[in-house]
């Protein structure tokens, strides 16, 4: 995406196989081509859109619109001009005029502000959505190259003699980079090495700052500086984006260069070259990038069909006796959790959800998706002869029978994994920085199964003593499940808390009394904890999702690592564990609150070490080293279930071990961001 002509023009100089693309219900013109990826037969295709002006409201309006012409885009990338931040007494960090600026930290949103007595205070750093990992990773490739041998890949498409592109794009004399301060001339430091030739820009990697401001004032640029050390650049649109791949569960990613120094005495002059720099920084980027897996395509036009018509008629007279209550959406989510969810229309009936599906293509050596759906909507009414018939009908036309239909679905396959999710109470709990004993408690609901999409709610946060958290969560338990009563599907709860509450029992806090009873929360939900610092802690992200997502790998290779208990030995444990990523799954020695057992979280935390598991009692009694061991011994998939499994147990005895389990389970892609609690 881009804002403005130059900036459109310079992307599309760089782009192969140019070609027009218009769709009559899109009001934004496209130009698709070809842009080189690491595999050098298998370039990448992408789409260019300039918007007819700037600004972040209007980049998300017509990013969304992009996002439902292109479905198969998976990340949205912004190149074009930036405001500079200078620091000319940080050589290392000191941006100029043609500079490039890679927003590897994400985005500043200082356009989203809460307005104070004081004055305005930013609400949250990141304005929303997720940072495309293979191009990190691809940034990172290009700075280690940079550093380890000095090629600069996209200086060659700024030598005027090897491409005659950059001679549309020429360099402004240098004595036109001028930085003052009021009337000042501020002269320029040395460029730290190494550093480019001389002509060539410096590649700076941090954040950019966004908003809906054109930014011409020196004093608030230099005042979000020094708020910010790691900001660049400031720009119009990234914000906007940010929140429409959010909305739509893509990622994206941004690369401008720098026009002007954000200040008054702003000028056109550098406007062509640094839309020239940022498109060919960004060609080079996606040349270091692995091409994307080819997509499961949408059948332009009308679909052929998928069976003769007789079968067609047969399918559809069962469709019609499926009853009104089964959740056509949880079905559509566990039969084809990777493809996006149709509009509302589409689940009105049985039969309008396999003929959306109908026209999609199928995986090679997959069953189509359409009869993966019917095969679900089957088993959701396993027990009467309407189910039966379905699961019949669509294992015939796979070819492949039950078993084989069905062998994607395995118990270690829970829908709490990729993002996707049932409904859940998520319940952020923090303590108040001057009055310990008071916490603050705010909540977000995820309605229905589907991708991780939780709302705040069920109503407002509150502020309570931490004395009254249990009768809160019961109020709040309530008000979730009259949220849920159209779904049938089973709900979770999660609590996401600072390490000073991790050892707390929640699972036995009371759930609310309904029909006059009240029976605790972890035997009714599958409840677990997560680590409120983790989500807050971006720089160990990266590693907690690459560790996450080998939950998912087959086969299952995941270890558990198991504390030791001896604080001398803590530093050697926590190095072991970091080196080795195939620890998935951490058993404390001790609960949180002890010495070890606060020093094996905090390590199990640092390495992304997405499962933790303890027994809240210290010292901790042989039953409870026999149950953890008992736990850990079954597919990890199933923890939640067995974990809730043995509390039910418990119930009924005081001496079970089941009482004082206590499960981390933190989903790496399912984050509680400090925008959505500021929300």
């Amino acid at each position: 995406m881009t804002a403005l002509p130059v900036e459109a023009a310079a992307v599309l100089s760089v782009v192969q196989d140019v070609t027009g693309f218009a769709d009559p219900h899109d009001q934004n013109a496209y130009q698709v081509g070809l842009l080189p990826s690491s595999d050098p037969d298998r370039p990448h295709t992408v789409a260019v859109l300039m918007m007819p002006r700037d600004g972040t409201r209007l980049a998300a309006t017509c990013c969304t619109n992009m996002l439902r012409t292109f479905p198969n885009i998976r990340t949205v990338l912004m190149a074009g001009i930036a405001g500079g931040v200078p620091r000319p007494a940080e050589p290392d960090r000191h941006v100029r005029l043609g500079d490039i600026v890679v927003a590897t930290e994400g985005l500043i949103d200082y356009g989203h502000v809460r307005e104070t007595d004081t004055g305005a205070v930013l609400r949250g750093r990141q304005s929303g959505g997720t940072l495309a990992n293979r191009l990190l990773r691809a940034a990172g490739q290009l700075r280690l190259t940079e550093e380890q041998t000095g090629r600069r890949p996209w200086e060659e498409w700024l030598d005027p003699d090897r491409h005659e592109q950059a001679g549309r794009y020429p360099r402004p004399p240098a004595d036109t980079d001028v930085l003052r301060t009021g009337d000042q001339v501020i002269p320029h430091p040395l460029p730290p090495e190494p550093a480019p030739a001389p002509g060539m820009p410096q590649i700076h990697y941090g954040a950019i700052g966004s908003a809906d401001v054109l930014m011409k004032s020196e004093r608030r640029r230099d005042e979000l500086a020094g708020q910010h050390p790691d900001l660049r650049a400031v720009e119009m649109e990234g914000s906007g984006i940010a929140a429409s791949t959010a909305a739509n569960e893509r990622s994206w990613f941004m690369v401008r260069g720098v026009a002007d120094y954000a200040a008054t005495g702003k000028n056109d002059r550098w406007h062509r070259y640094a839309s020239y720099t940022a498109a060919v920084y960004l060609r080079a980027l996606l040349a270091a990038t692995p091409p994307l897996a080819a997509p499961r395509a949408l059948v332009s036009g009308r679909a052929l069909p998928l069976v003769p018509e007789p079968e067609q008629q047969a399918l559809d007279a069962l469709l019609i006796d499926v009853p009104p209550d089964v959740d056509l959406r949880a079905v559509w989510h566990a039969a084809v959790p990777d493809l996006p969810e149709p509009d509302r229309e589409v689940f009105s009936t049985p039969g309008a959800v396999y003929h959306h599906l109908a026209r999609y293509n199928a995986r090679a050596g997959e069953p189509h998706p359409a009869f993966r759906f019917v095969d679900r909507l089957g088993r959701a009414m396993a027990n009467s002869p309407t189910g039966r018939e379905l699961r019949g009908w669509a294992a015939a036309r796979a070819g492949l029978g039950h078993q084989a239909v069905d062998e994607r679905d395995s118990p270690e396959d829970p829908a709490t994994r990729a993002g996707k999710a049932r409904p859940a109470l998520v319940l952020r709990i923090t303590v108040d920085g001057i009055d310990r004993t008071r916490c603050r408690i705010t909540p977000f609901l995820q309605t229905t199964r589907g991708p991780w999409r939780p709302v705040p709610g069920p109503g407002e946060p509150v502020d309570v003593p931490r004395a009254d958290l249990a009768a809160a969560t019961a109020v709040l338990v309530g008000k979730a499940e009259e949220a849920w009563r159209d779904t049938a599907d089973r709900a979770d709860i999660e609590f996401v808390l600072p390490t000073a509450l991790l050892n707390e029992a929640v699972q036995w806090y009371p759930g609310p009394e309904i029909l006059g009873e009240s029976k605790p929360i972890g035997i009714e939900y599958a409840v677990a904890v997560r680590s409120l610092e983790r989500m807050r802690e971006t720089r160990v992200h990266r590693a907690w999702g690459q560790r996450w997502r080998q939950l998912d790998r087959q086969p299952f290779t995941g270890r558990v690592f198991r504390g030791r208990g001896d604080p001398a030995d803590l530093d050697d444990w926590a190095t072991e564990l970091i080196s080795d990523d195939g620890y998935l799954v951490v058993v404390l020695s001790s609960p949180p609150g002890t010495e070890v057992g606060t020093g094996e979280l905090r390590a199990a935390l640092r390495a992304g070490v997405p499962i933790i598991l303890w027994d809240q009692r210290e010292p901790r009694p042989a039953d409870g080293t026999q149950g953890l061991e008992r736990l850990v011994a079954e597919p990890t998939g199933l923890l939640p279930e067995n974990t809730r499994r043995i509390r039910i147990e418990a119930a009924s005895d005081p001496a079970h071990f089941g009482r004082s389990v206590a499960l981390l389970w933190d989903d790496a892609d399912r984050p509680i961001t400090e925008r959505q609690a500021d929300s």
